[in-house]
């Protein structure tokens, strides 16, 4: 038996969160004020970048887990909530997140959204809504 006492985990700050990836949406963009509160929430809280895993599909939100220095899968469309089941399902001690956006989720992936919700599954949902394809510049 040692008589060393463990040292209590370092601090997270934001910049723990930011990963070195340049971030690539249009100036002015609504998702650069999400994405710098995401890496502030989750350093004030305390979650374990190693615990932690963002999913995505396809459109503007969906470049989030790049710019996230944390787990990050980057999914087709609309099947992000059918990724994060799964991996929720493998392993229940990690921090899931879907992030998905107005056309990824709601129109495309809709219904793979409602049976993630319907099944009760404890993942995150953080859905944008700029109310336009983005990626089309306004389709």
């Amino acid at each position: 038996m040692t008589d060393t006492i463990a040292e209590p985990p370092a601090s997270l700050t934001r910049k723990d969160f930011v990963s070195d990836q340049e971030v690539r949406w249009c100036p002015g963009c609504g998702d650069y004020a999400i994405l710098a509160q995401m890496q502030k929430v989750l350093a004030e809280i305390g979650v374990p970048r190693e615990q932690t895993v963002f999913v995505s599909g396809i459109g503007c939100s969906s470049r989030f887990p790049y710019y996230m220095d944390t787990y990050g899968v980057h999914s087709i469309h609309g099947r992000a909530p059918t990724l994060a089941t799964g991996i929720k399902a493998v392993n229940p001690d990690l921090t899931v997140w879907v992030v998905t956006g107005d056309g990824d989720g709601l129109s495309i992936g809709g219904n793979h959204l409602v049976h993630c919700m319907r099944r009760n599954v404890d993942v995150k949902i953080l859905l944008f809504n700029n109310r336009v394809y983005g990626l089309t510049k306004g389709q």
